[in-house]
């Protein structure tokens, strides 16, 4: 791992005009995500009771698609590949303009989800993909606050458990970012 530094930028890609890809801010997200969210309830054609449980199922699908996505793809083996995806994160963790995924690989990263989803849900997948966004927004926001700025005391919680994550001792442990429940099943939960 590399050298943590509490200022700067890392660079991911020789041409500046790609660097524009790999940044985003909240209001952006907001948008985009919100958008994105919105779009797959209207394309559910379900009864409210319904799509209210898929929805909060996808919220919790989310939660651990997050866990197995940042435990086992975004710690990889250190490489090019896990420094442009997650890498560059853990050597300026308060760099925020990469706190959340960028509009452009979100969009192909949606469209791939849904693609999953679809497969196995079939007209359950909007309104299950709709709360699948929510869960992920909800994630980002909060990992934007914990890098972004100090811990408010209602829910200090999510700081110090993210933190152990960014600790080089507890490397291996706290995953989840939205909630320690996963952390908590399969054994990663810091002391």
């Amino acid at each position: 791992m590399k050298y943590v530094k509490k200022e700067g930028q890392g660079t991911l890609f020789k041409y500046k005009w790609l660097e524009v890809f790999t940044k985003t801010n909240p209001l952006i997200h907001l948008v985009t995500y919100g958008l994105a969210a919105a779009i797959f309830l209207y394309l559910n054609e379900l009864d409210v009771q319904t799509t209210t449980w898929l929805f909060l199922l996808g919220a919790l699908a989310w939660t651990f698609v997050e866990y197995i996505i940042h435990r086992f793809l975004f710690h990889i083996k250190e490489s090019n590949f896990q420094y442009v995806i997650h890498g560059v994160h853990h050597e300026y963790p308060r760099d925020k303009e990469r706190l959340m995924m960028p509009p452009l690989p979100g969009a192909v990263l949606v469209l791939t989800f849904y693609a999953f989803w679809y497969v196995l849900l079939r007209d359950f997948a909007p309104a299950f993909m709709s709360g699948f966004i929510i869960g992920y927004m909800l994630y980002t926001f909060i990992h934007y606050m914990v890098h972004a700025f100090k811990p408010v005391k209602p829910i200090k919680f999510f700081w110090a458990h993210h933190h152990k994550h960014h600790n080089p001792m507890y490397e291996n442990k706290a995953f989840g970012v939205s909630t320690d429940l996963w952390d908590r099943v399969f054994g990663t939960m810091p002391r």
